[in-house]
């Protein structure tokens, strides 16, 4: 199972579609797709109609003008709150530092790492780059997708979410 992640840009110049899938007890992350907002519909769209994955996770904000063009391309959803970023930022930070989390390879990932520098959000945090124009939609993007994965994964019984 994959799932997809979709993050703008601050000033939405560009944008970020990452990709999460399981592997042998550890989550793979990398960005799948960095380029223009106006083919973000279409990148989504191929990576969704390409494999078995649970949805496409993004902050609204951000991605509000290209929403219309994901719902009629057939992609689902899911629309993220304050609270599932900050959930989204913890997360991944805990799974880096865990050693249980293999990055991709993507420079723009890579880049975004090295300047990512926590902001407060919903009693937590979310990325956000430090005083240089380095985006961190990558990031952002990567981490949308490994709670979205993390959301859907089955723990030991049916039914039951492993957050």
């Amino acid at each position: 199972m994959m799932a997809i992640g979709l993050e703008l840009s601050t000033d939405v110049d560009m944008a970020a579609v990452g990709v999460a899938s399981g592997e042998g007890g550890r989550h793979l992350v990398d960005v799948a797709w960095y380029g223009s907002p106006d083919d973000a519909v279409a990148e989504c769209s191929r990576l969704y109609g390409e494999t078995d994955n649970c949805g496409v996770f993004c902050d609204p904000q951000p991605c509000a003008g290209i929403l219309d063009g994901l719902r009629a391309a057939g992609c689902w959803l899911h629309l993220m709150e304050a609270v599932d970023v900050s959930a989204a930022s913890w997360q991944y930070t805990t799974e880096v530092r865990a050693r249980r989390l293999k990055g991709g390879n993507h420079p723009a990932l890579r880049e975004a790492m090295r300047s990512a520098v926590p902001r407060p959000l919903a009693l937590r945090f979310a990325f956000e780059r430090k005083r240089t124009p380095t985006d961190v939609s990558p990031l952002n993007a990567c981490a949308f997708a490994l709670w979205g994965l993390r959301r859907n994964e089955v723990g030991a019984e049916p039914g039951v979410w492993v957050v």
